[in-house]
C-alpha cells in the first residue's frame, strides 16, 4: 500500500518538476510555441518523475520487509 507523501516533499519534488518548464518558458517563449515547450519540459522531467516514484517504491518494500 502506498503512503502519501509528505507535505515538505510534495513542496520540493513539485519545485523540482517546476524548474525545467519555468526556464524553458523564460528562455524560449519568443522562439518556441507553448506546445514545444510542454513537451521539451516533460521530457526533461520524465526521469525526474520515474527515480522519485521509484525512491518511493523502494521506500516502502524494505519497510514491509523489515516488519
Amino acid at each position: 500500500m502506498r503512503t502519501k507523501m509528505s507535505p515538505r516533499r510534495a513542496l520540493i519534488t513539485s519545485a523540482i518538476l517546476a524548474i525545467a518548464p519555468t526556464l524553458l518558458f523564460l528562455t524560449y517563449s519568443e522562439k518556441l510555441s507553448a506546445f514545444v515547450i510542454l513537451i521539451a519540459s516533460t521530457i526533461i522531467n520524465w526521469p525526474v518523475i520515474r527515480w522519485l516514484d521509484d525512491r518511493q517504491w523502494y521506500r516502502e518494500w524494505i519497510r514491509e520487509e523489515s516488519k
